[in-house]
């Protein structure tokens, strides 16, 4: 009877669900002050989460876009406008968000950039090769681009960008603990600046936010 009990006891707790903490990024604002344009500026986003392990090694990676937008001055855009990306946050691992704003000069090339992204907005385990070389300090442009690197797309988002204005480019991390301790961290961004003989602003904010959640049971 003992030893049925036991087993039983076994089996009731291989499947019991496993609890995972995911963190996802959703902008929620984006406020045009100034154009780098005379008239209106016509605007790409990229962004990105990347996962890392409690060694250091990049785990898994996922991409978002927005745009093309035509943008007046004074505009402003609010979370509905964009789509939410989300990832699995390891224990005592990390989150790298990356973000990308970009003033489009070569239409076609961008759309086509665009498109390109938007076919791998699946979350992608990052190969063991990639895994190391993510381990040291990237620029945003560069997490975005290895997570088409890791979905086995042979171009460099930087490249493809040589053409067009970065307006900006911002990257943050949280750790494991901090996502537990602050489930919701609103992150402003400003990217203000000059090009030739125009001046331009933007203010951004996204959030981090953390929660977990029940995995189903492994029978």
């Amino acid at each position: 009877m003992k030893r049925s009990l036991f087993f039983a006891l076994i089996f009731l707790c291989s499947c019991q669900a496993s609890r995972q903490t995911v963190t996802s990024l959703q902008v929620t604002s984006l406020k045009a002050l100034d154009l780098e344009e005379n008239l209106t500026d016509e605007l790409l986003m990229a962004y990105s989460l990347t996962s890392f392990d409690g060694s250091g090694r990049a785990v898994e990676t996922v991409n978002g876009s927005w745009g093309i937008q035509e943008t007046k001055k004074n505009q402003a855009f609010d979370e509905k406008a964009f789509v939410p990306i989300e990832i699995p946050l390891p224990k005592d691992g990390k989150v790298v968000a990356s973000l990308v704003l970009v003033e489009i000069d070569d239409y076609e090339k961008a759309r086509r950039t665009l498109n390109e992204l938007r076919k791998y907005h699946d979350i992608i385990k990052v190969p063991a090769g990639l895994a190391e070389l993510a381990d040291v300090a990237l620029t945003p442009l560069k997490y975005l681009s290895l997570g088409l690197s890791a979905a086995g797309v042979g171009f460099q988002l930087a490249d493809r960008l040589d053409n067009d204005d970065v307006l900006g480019q911002h990257s943050t991390e949280l750790s494991y603990q901090q996502a537990l301790a602050s489930p919701q961290r609103p992150v402003p961004v400003t990217f203000k600046g000059t090009h030739l003989a125009n001046t331009f602003h933007y203010e951004l904010t996204y959030d981090l936010r953390s929660r977990t959640i029940l995995m189903k049971p492994k029978r």
